[in-house]
């Protein structure tokens, strides 16, 4: 007989994801939701309905809601689940949560929280990371869970609630608020940022980018990261340093800054290889920028933004964008926005030649273009294109890429050996 789980909140993104990998598990799923199109959702994803209310009817039960829904919906559910199931979460603080499930839920069911360190529009969890907080009252399921997460492709960190806090409240909570501040501040000086375009260097590149990252995502979920309690002081210390450097430069004490900044810069490591990794990086988006510059009155092919892919010629050259005829349309494209393809991925899409897409996982530091690198093995004879996927934190300093490259059928392993070979010599790390 196969286990059976609920997912509460599983008409959400997270919650689907759940329920998907659960099914692929071998489980037999159901989803509760307040939602009025959960009947569709749950057909959509071959997986029954169910109330909170028969929660004691399964083996799994996981809460996949806000974090400051968490609480609530475990007092609900936690009384009524039957002895030896296992009740977890999916929240991106433990501590909170996990007290709660053990609270509610009576000494014969275990508790497991678990949070997955990277969104749920994944098709693979090859190279993702799940951390798992066990409790006193976590038994076989341990093993069951870690088992389906490994099995999936996923790496998983044991960890506990206050571990995770602590380092969660850097990895996210610290690098979220920086962002959000550069933000608020271009918000108060009333900056448009389009007024920059001409004056971009590429630390400020990344940053702008990145900030537009977060600033994309949800409030409510940002806000909720924010509250935690580990982050008070992460956000403090963030503050008083702000604070600090500006009254050395107000008083005019550049000798006291030289000295902080020096002793920030023997703190963080390894520089000389983040420079290089750095300049590298800026070295191939200028060669792209360049390229396409370059083919004005030309047929190139290119990959947008979702990873379409489209040919045409390039024509009306400005400073931040261009003008692509194709076939069908005329495309005004943004120079950042797109990667281009060569000469394999512009024969391929023109005459309708089959290729295969292998996926890649690749390892690239914080601030490093993916599309840039997609252009280099672009450029790689027998690579008709890449794309990559959503990118996960892979602690502070790294994030992880899934690249598909198309290569031609018949030549499909010697091709994706040079690839290899291009993406090492570059010195990232193929996981």
């Amino acid at each position: 007989m196969p286990f059976k789980a609920l997912v509460v909140g599983g008409a959400g993104d997270m919650g689907r994801w759940c329920s998907r990998l659960l099914k692929q598990s071998g489980f037999e799923v159901s989803i509760s939701s307040r939602r009025p199109d959960i009947m569709a959702i749950a057909e959509s994803l071959g997986a029954g309905v169910a109330s909170v209310d028969y929660a004691g009817q399964f083996d799994v039960v996981v809460l996949s809601v806000p974090i400051d829904a968490i609480e609530g919906i475990a007092a609900q559910v936690g009384p009524r689940m039957k002895p030896g199931s296992l009740l977890m979460d999916l929240s991106s603080l433990k501590t909170g949560p996990v007290e709660a499930m053990l609270k509610y839920a009576p000494e014969s069911v275990e508790v497991i929280g678990a949070h997955p360190l990277f969104g749920p529009g994944l098709e693979t969890l090859e190279g993702r990371t799940i951390v798992l907080v066990p409790t006193g009252r976590s038994g076989r399921w341990l093993s069951v869970m870690r088992d389906v997460f490994e099995t999936a492709g996923a790496a998983v960190e044991i960890s506990t609630p206050g571990e995770h806090d602590r380092k969660m409240a850097i990895v996210q909570g610290l690098t979220h608020f920086l962002y959000i501040s550069w933000g608020r501040a271009i918000q108060w000086m009333d900056v448009d940022l389009r007024d920059l375009e001409a004056y971009r260097t590429p630390v400020y590149g990344v940053t702008e980018t990145m900030a537009g990252r977060v600033l994309a995502q949800n409030p409510e979920l940002y806000a909720l990261i924010q509250s935690g309690h580990d982050v008070a002081p992460v956000r403090k210390a963030f503050i008083e340093a702000c604070t600090e450097l500006a009254a050395m430069i107000d008083a005019g004490d550049l000798e006291t800054f030289k000295g902080t900044f020096s002793a920030a810069a023997a703190h963080y490591g390894d520089l000389e290889g983040a420079k290089e990794r750095s300049e590298r990086i800026v070295r191939l988006g200028q060669g792209e920028l360049a390229a396409i510059k370059k083919s004005a009155g030309l047929e190139r092919a290119f990959v947008l933004p979702g990873g379409r892919k489209v040919y045409g010629t390039v024509k009306e050259l400005q400073r931040e964008d261009f003008t692509l005829e194709t076939p069908s349309e005329t495309l005004v494209l943004r120079y950042d926005a797109v990667s281009m393809l060569g000469p394999e991925g512009l024969s391929s899409l023109k005459d309708g030649s089959p290729s295969v897409g292998r996926d890649i996982l690749v390892k690239l530091p914080i601030g490093a273009d993916v599309r840039v690198l997609g252009w280099v093995l672009t450029r790689i004879d027998g690579v008709t294109g890449v794309s990559h996927e959503t990118r996960n934190a892979m602690g502070p300093d790294h994030v992880l890429y899934r690249l598909t490259v198309g290569v031609r059928p018949e030549r499909s392993e010697d091709t994706l050996q040079r690839v290899l070979a291009t993406i090492w010599g570059l010195g990232y790390e193929v996981k």
